[in-house]
């Protein structure tokens, strides 16, 4: 009786954290074999600094103390969320974005940027937005250039296509001539879209068709971009790309020699059926790596509310969600502690496996904060709040730490100095003849000759 009973317990317990992995209650830890020696091997190399003291070498030992502060990998999140906060919140917000990550996405949505009303506000707040990424040293993706998605009403209904090709490539004129410290644009988001089921015909869709359909509309966009800005990283993003006409779509674009260096891949986390993997992840950039592009994880969404069965249970609450909303009702998913340590784990090996894939150039979180997060999943690593939940603390342990290089070290100043470090940016001080300069460099796969560092006054 005793035996049976333990027996039965056995299985039924086993049965239960079974269940509790495939549901994604809790995270198994993947097995990243190989994942940390990749690391070392692809995002560190060896860096020699040679010194120079008021134009000549000089003879004398010296103590140096220098830390990596920006990666030359783009860890990103998008900015969409900062528009809906203000004073304190906002300042907040934007804290915690320098603090973290060295590259952020802009929403460029043509229903926000509708040329027909009095963009002098809108001008201004993204202005403001830009500036203040380039005055902390982060990088910049403009989101997107095009979209069949988040249009004004009049380009919704627009039917004359001949009459609308003139007005779009005027956006993405103006798009890329504004705003030039924009280095990184998605020209035409999710591609392999526009006619699908889910998908409103628009004045886009009608300017597809009229110029023969997805493939030929894409080579004009692309080349009308390059010919508008042609020092530009462009991505051709996808919110499914498992899809094999994603793939399909990227081969005929290297066939065709489009102009473009990226291939940005989306993984909204929101139904049971969209988590990958460890081997799914593997396969999905390996699949891709032939191609020869950089490729950018563009949306990120791992969330610590919970998770739907399906896209059809998820479209069930956005539809309910939507006319919550049209009542002045908030339906938002709470934030459950227990999924918020499933959220840190999971964004550990997330990033870790993704870090380890020499293909792979950013990861773009989607949410920084619970608050009006995007589709009301609490996907954020800051709650509501603005408060660290766990999965912060565990990404810039990441970043900051286990993925960083310091180096405090005392030197024979007319010798070369030699270290390993994680390829970025790197800041610090050299003291010699008890006097401190401030120095500064870049740390690439491409430095093959020593770094000559000038101190002078």
């Amino acid at each position: 009786m005793t035996i049976r009973f333990i027996a039965v317990f056995f299985v039924l317990t086993f049965f239960a954290l079974t269940a509790s992995a495939q549901d994604h209650l809790v995270h198994t830890p993947w097995k990243l074999e190989g994942a940390y020696e990749r690391i070392e091997n692809i995002r560190k190399g060896e860096v020699q600094l040679a010194f120079v003291l008021d134009g000549k070498p000089f003879k004398d030992n010296a103590s140096i103390d220098l830390e990596l502060v920006r990666h030359e990998f783009s860890f990103g999140v998008s900015m969409t969320q900062a528009s809906s906060l203000s004073g304190k919140a906002q300042s907040i917000y934007r804290n915690r974005v320098k603090e973290l990550f060295n590259f952020v996405t802009l929403g460029f949505y043509w229903a926000a940027r509708d040329e027909k009303n009095d963009l002098t506000r809108y001008n201004r707040m993204m202005r403001r937005k830009v500036e203040w990424a380039v005055a902390n040293d982060i990088k910049i993706k403009g989101h997107p250039l095009l979209w069949h998605e988040s249009l004004p009403k009049w380009v919704v209904d627009f039917k004359d296509p001949v009459a609308l090709e003139k007005i779009i490539f005027k956006r993405m004129q103006d798009l890329l001539l504004d705003y030039p410290e924009i280095q990184y644009w998605d020209v035409y988001n999710e591609a392999i879209a526009p006619f699908k089921n889910h998908v409103t015909p628009s004045g886009v869709t009608r300017w597809i068709t009229y110029k023969g359909g997805i493939y030929p509309a894409m080579l004009e966009l692309y080349a009308f971009a390059n010919k508008t800005a042609p020092n530009k990283i462009y991505t051709n993003n996808h919110y499914h790309p498992t899809d094999p006409e994603f793939l399909k779509l990227n081969e005929y674009f290297i066939d065709q020699n489009v102009g473009y260096q990226a291939i940005g891949m989306q993984a909204h986390m929101q139904t049971h059926a969209n988590v990958f993997d460890e081997q799914e992840l593997w396969d999905l950039v390996s699949t891709f790596t032939p191609l020869g592009k950089d490729i950018q994880f563009t949306e990120v969404t791992v969330t610590s509310s919970k998770l739907f069965n399906n896209w059809k249970d998820h479209g069930v609450f956005l539809e309910e969600r939507k006319a919550a909303w049209k009542k002045g009702e908030k339906m938002d998913l709470p934030s459950l502690q227990h999924k918020e340590v499933y959220q840190a784990d999971y964004i550990k090996d997330f990033y870790t496996l993704l870090f380890s894939h020499p293909s792979v150039s950013s990861i773009t979180m989607w949410n920084l904060t619970d608050r009006n997060a995007w589709r009301g999943h609490a996907a954020g690593i800051l709650d509501n709040d603005l408060k660290p939940k766990k999965a912060f603390f565990t990404l810039k342990e990441l970043i900051k730490d286990t993925w960083s290089t310091k180096l405090k070290t005392e030197f024979n100043f007319n010798e070369r100095l030699t270290f390993s470090g994680f390829y970025g940016k790197y800041e610090g001080t050299i003291t010699v003849l008890d006097k401190t300069y401030q120095v500064g460099f870049i740390h690439t796969k491409n430095n093959i000759e020593p770094i000559v560092l000038h101190l002078s006054d």
